[in-house]
């Protein structure tokens, strides 16, 4: 109103947010004109009006989110792209290199090499493919989950085997579980993914000292954690760790879908997944899951007798 009293301006048309006697806020849209002035060339008649946009400012910012989500699928799917060309080509690379230098030794020892250089970078196309196949399973909502009774600790301890034979003795693969071992009843298949995908990181990103596996009853459920005594993850990455393509090294090998497919699963079997690390000292992985528990020899007992009276 100054600025048209100052015939700075013959028009006026601005958004605010208002705010009504009881503290509630909307939008509004106030506009107007000069419609008429005196002899003297000053402002006498004004007219405008308000509107109520509440409405059209929702659909605004619909219209912003979507564009928003347009545009991090089309930066999503370069990534995917771009670390898919280089994550299979690597390895397929490898796999027919080798497969042809195979065929002109005669050296029993140099074919044995061969071999198992072929079968190790086999297993990583796999699992590339793999890691895309259950990330894609996931987010298209195809995702059953079938919990029955399994012991905790024998997964643990299976797992932390199959990690020493990966490590090849050069780190030291600790298991620190209850005294009583407990069952659990969750998808067993789900939570080997979890912890799988767990050591492997720790693998990659340590070179020596040693991986601790850990389990303990929470409240309604259990925890289970993966810590290492690997290069450490500065800070200012560590809310990048479980996003999609994401990786601390980009040297290191991998796609970076292995940390977002475990939270995708913890999230979708109600759970919560972090990580806390300290560049140097280690990472810890840790993965809260609610469930039913039991003590072992409790739970099996149990099952003897619902066995006998059936």
């Amino acid at each position: 109103m100054d600025r048209l009293k100052r015939k700075e301006t013959d028009f006026f048309d601005e958004e605010f947010l208002f705010r009504d006697e009881d503290g509630t806020l909307s939008w509004r849209e106030i506009y107007g004109a000069i419609y008429q002035y005196d002899e003297d060339g000053e402002p006498v008649v004004l007219v405008g009006g308000t509107l109520m946009i509440d409405k059209r400012k929702a659909l605004e910012q619909d219209l912003r989110e979507a564009k928003e989500k347009a545009e991090e699928a089309n930066r999503l799917k370069s990534a995917f792209i771009a670390n898919m060309s280089h994550e299979i080509r690597t390895p397929l690379n490898s796999i027919v290199g080798f497969s042809s230098v195979l065929t002109m030794t005669d050296d029993m020892e140099e074919k044995k090499e061969y071999n198992q250089l072929i079968q190790h970078n086999n297993a990583l196309l796999l699992k590339v493919v793999d890691d895309v196949l259950e990330l894609s399973k996931l987010e298209a909502g195809d995702f059953e989950l079938y919990p029955a009774w399994f012991c905790l600790s024998d997964l643990i301890v299976e797992s932390a085997a199959e990690c020493r034979m990966k490590a090849g003795g050069k780190l030291d693969v600790r298991v620190d579980k209850p005294e009583q071992d407990y069952m659990v009843e969750l998808d067993a298949q789900y939570v080997k993914r979890i912890l799988s995908n767990f050591l492997s990181n720790a693998l990659k990103n340590t070179q020596s000292g040693h991986i601790d596996i850990a389990y303990s009853m929470a409240d309604g459920g259990v925890k289970i954690s993966v810590k290492d005594t690997g290069c450490g993850i500065p800070q200012d990455k560590l809310p990048l760790v479980f996003d999609r393509f994401e990786k601390v090294d980009s040297f290191a090998q991998g796609v970076g879908l292995g940390l977002p497919i475990c939270k995708s699963i913890a999230e979708s079997m109600g759970g919560t997944i972090g990580v806390a690390s300290e560049v140097g000292v280690g990472t810890t992985f840790w993965v809260t899951l609610p469930c039913a528990t039991a003590p072992t020899p409790q739970l099996q007992s149990e099952v003897l007798v619902d066995n006998l009276y059936s």
